[in-house]
């Protein structure tokens, strides 16, 4: 057994873990259903992640491993499913509270999460939102990203403009602002920066005028932007504009 990451909730011994197993002795590795062996191995523990088991001649496997982290929480009529980025319930949360050192709340809009499932099973009805992966590229790992984000919910909106469903990813942060990205399936790299860019610099603004609907001027305070939405979107002249031209609003009460 070969780890690969720290264990923190993984508590067997590499004995327990062969044991799951149930490797058959005897005969040549070229033979050995290594599939088998792996899901025998996750399902003896949620945590366990096999990454690959790799044939050693002429005799042995080395089981690398590593240890599933708590992404996501999920919230069901009963509790929270804890979930890694793959929605993998890892274990089950009846007083769950979102805090800047734990999961992040997921939910999507019109979806009710069965309230059956087992650790080890996976939630199917809610898709994995792709900004996790996106944001640890931009150099976002877990911890920073549970730090700031309290919820991610996933949604539809119509839009007029080019008449269809737009993908819509919301972020919730501690701090109290709220990113809306729009069109979530286009250029969210370059939309996922900007966020994190304009989440920096959202003080900055403070002084700065904007027009609100009856095209009034408005000069922005500190109160102003403590709890403000911020939507990013794409242009939609595609003609002129590539995947990393994106624009955002700041929306203020």
């Amino acid at each position: 057994i070969d780890f690969r990451t720290s264990t923190s909730f993984v508590t067997a011994s590499h004995e327990e873990i062969i044991e799951s197993a149930d490797f058959k002795m005897g005969g040549s590795v070229l033979f050995h259903g290594k599939k088998g062996y792996a899901k025998k191995i996750e399902d003896f523990n949620p945590y366990i992640k096999v990454i690959n088991i790799e044939t050693v001649f002429p005799s042995s496997f080395v089981v690398h491993l590593a240890e599933r982290q708590e992404v996501y929480a999920i919230e069901f009529d009963g509790g929270h499913y804890i979930c890694d980025d793959q929605l993998r319930v890892l274990r089950i949360d009846t007083s769950f509270s979102s805090e800047p050192d734990n999961a992040m709340l997921l939910s999507q809009e019109g979806v009710t999460v069965e309230n059956n499932l087992k650790e080890g099973e996976y939630v199917k009805n809610i898709k994995s939102p792709t900004i996790y992966s996106v944001l640890y590229g931009l150099n976002r790992p877990l911890g920073e990203q549970q730090a700031l984000i309290e919820s991610i919910t996933l949604s539809t909106e119509y839009d007029n403009v080019v008449k269809k469903d737009q993908s819509i990813t919301t972020l919730k942060y501690f701090s109290g602002q709220t990113f809306k990205i729009v069109n979530d399936s286009y250029g969210l790299r370059y939309k996922a920066k900007m966020m994190n860019d304009v989440y920096c610099q959202i003080y900055d603004f403070i002084g700065k005028s904007i027009v609100d609907k009856d095209k009034n001027q408005i000069v922005l305070t500190e109160e102003n932007l403590k709890d403000c939405l911020v939507i990013i979107n794409n242009y939609y002249d595609y003609t002129r504009f590539t995947e990393s031209d994106c624009y955002f609003d700041l929306i203020v009460n």
